[in-house]
């Protein structure tokens, strides 16, 4: 940490994580942020070594206890690149994986690639081999992770985009789709055992549409696989999500780990609230109601269902900021001064 030093936690920082419960995993979607100088890294930390040198610092805040590695999503890490990773963090520390999007994109560009707009490789009619292959997902992309972290592999999520789900659709529909993901979930669980938390995060309002949300809640059941609670426009609030899912009989408390990602306020781009919020420093844009939904479905967590929280900086403002206010709901006393 000599070049990007941590910044000493001030002592009530130090109290308000003592108070959070032990199996309550806090933190944020990656870490190499120059706005967060003089809150988690020191004011003279370069920013072109955040990226790179940047993990032991933000990992010595002692309200982070996890962190999104979105990284895995572009390629898969090796084991040791995971061990070099599990090195600069405490053992209380968990990483949230997102998993390969080979396995959770359908569609391929001509050349291969599932990078890029998810329209322009519909567009290009290529399927993707890899999409919903349980082998390649236990063995390409969750086996070097599992080597690597050991026991600081946290939930492993699987992202799927917007995805066409129309009834003409290469996918067959919503209904189709979400039978299939339940067979996945199956077969990968059958090959994984019980030692990894799956987190499914879908993009489409179909899935909880009453008569599919049955079949979703029946497809995570057969993978033992949790829902991620998504903050994102694409899908209805977190809140409705909890309650689609409890009507077709599957809460929070039935999942094997309580995940949540808060990403994007409803009615904006990534791209728009980046504009609005860099450099990410303060809460701008402070929203109560998901912080309330979010404290309302981690209280079904528990240290046999731990609970995991990844807040993007478009979220609020600023990520480490809103983990800080959260953390001090769960804890008791209410947000922080700055947070309003």
């Amino acid at each position: 940490m000599e070049r990007v030093p941590p910044v000493p936690a001030s002592p009530e920082v130090r109290a308000l994580a003592a108070r959070m419960p032990a199996h309550v995993h806090l933190g944020t979607s990656s870490w190499a942020y120059p706005g967060w100088r003089g809150i988690v890294f020191g004011d003279r930390a370069p920013a072109a070594a955040l990226a790179s040198e940047g993990l032991a610092a933000y990992a010595s805040w002692p309200l982070a206890r996890t962190v999104g590695l979105d990284r895995a999503f572009y390629a898969t890490p090796s084991a040791d690149e995971y061990r070099a990773l599990a090195a600069l963090v405490p053992p209380a520390f968990r990483f949230t994986v997102k998993a390969d999007q080979r396995v959770t994109r359908p569609d391929m560009g001509a050349d291969g690639s599932t990078l890029g707009s998810t329209v322009a490789v519909r567009a290009a009619g290529v399927a993707n081999p890899c999409f919903l292959d349980a082998g390649f997902l236990a063995h390409e992309v969750i086996a070097p992770a599992r080597a690597g972290l050991g026991a600081l592999l946290g939930p492993v999520v699987l992202q799927f985009p917007s995805l066409d789900l129309a009834s003409r659709g290469r996918l067959g529909g919503a209904e189709s789709f979400i039978d299939r993901l339940g067979g996945f979930l199956s077969d990968a669980r059958s090959m994984l055992g019980a030692g990894v938390v799956l987190a499914v995060e879908v993009r489409n309002r179909e899935c909880f549409r009453p008569a599919n949300s049955l079949r979703y809640a029946a497809a995570l059941r057969a993978g033992v696989a949790a829902h991620a609670f998504l903050q994102h426009p694409t899908v209805p609030s977190i809140g409705e999500q909890r309650r689609a899912l409890a009507e077709a009989g599957c809460d929070a408390s039935s999942f094997p780990a309580v995940v949540v990602r808060w990403m994007l306020p409803a009615g904006t781009t990534y791209q728009a609230a980046a504009d609005r919020f860099e450099p990410f420093d303060r809460l701008q844009a402070p929203d109560p109601a998901v912080r309330s939904e979010v404290v309302a479905i981690l209280a079904s967590s528990a240290a046999a269902r731990p609970g995991f929280v990844v807040i993007n900086n478009k979220a609020e403002g600023s990520a480490v900021r809103s983990v800080e206010a959260l953390a001090h709901e769960i804890a008791g006393g209410g947000p922080p001064g700055h947070a309003a």
